[in-house]
């Protein structure tokens, strides 16, 4: 623990705090566009002197780069949905278990059954799936305000750790869902239309 002000890491912990999510999401696409880019650019490259067409290789790999980071930011977004979905699908999973063996005379015990219980955990992992898809953006918001809040305080002296913690999570978390509001930045998606206004583009 720190016994002076460490300035690097308050300003690493105050960005993170502030916008979490945007370079979340930046760095996520931004990952996504570079492997997509070098594996296009190598793969491109290979069809090309596979082939024999040397001559076109810098062309074919410019590209095939630019192809493949358009592909890789796809990709990438997807599997940022698909991991969210099946994290709560796995949590949901997780309650209906519980319950099922929590509950000695409950709910189950009144559904007919095997498809009774199939339906049960079928509800459950589809319900925990979509809830934690849903909230997607809330939960990254909350984890790098708890990241951000955590090395924030790490760079103060000890005697104001305590006092600095609660008050600067809560209003790092406010502060990004209200950036994200008014950027209309709704997991990526591009804000909606006010009543009575026509939608742009």
């Amino acid at each position: 623990m720190a016994s002076t002000f460490e300035p690097t890491l308050m300003i690493a912990g105050l960005v993170l705090c502030l916008f979490g999510w945007t370079l979340y999401w930046a760095g996520l696409k931004l990952i996504g566009l570079a492997c997509g880019a070098i594996a296009g650019a190598a793969l491109g490259g290979i069809v090309i002197l596979l082939a024999g067409y040397d001559t076109y290789l810098k062309v074919g790999c410019a590209i095939a780069a630019v192809l493949g980071a358009l592909i890789g930011i796809y990709l990438i977004v997807r599997a940022h949905y698909i991991l969210f979905f099946f994290t709560g699908a796995v949590a949901g999973l997780t309650v209906a278990w519980v319950f099922e063996h929590a509950w000695s005379a409950g709910v189950l015990e009144r559904v007919p059954g095997t498809p009774g219980l199939l339906l049960y955990y079928a509800a459950f992992t589809l319900v925990g799936g979509l809830l934690i898809l849903f909230a997607h953006r809330m939960i990254v918001t909350m984890l790098t305000a708890l990241v951000g809040t955590v090395v924030f305080v790490l760079g103060l002296p000890y005697e104001y750790q305590v006092w600095f913690f609660l008050p600067l999570f809560f209003t790092s978390l406010v502060v990004q869902l209200g950036v994200l509001r008014a950027l209309g930045e709704k997991g990526g998606a591009p804000a909606r239309p006010q009543e009575g206004q026509a939608p742009q583009g």
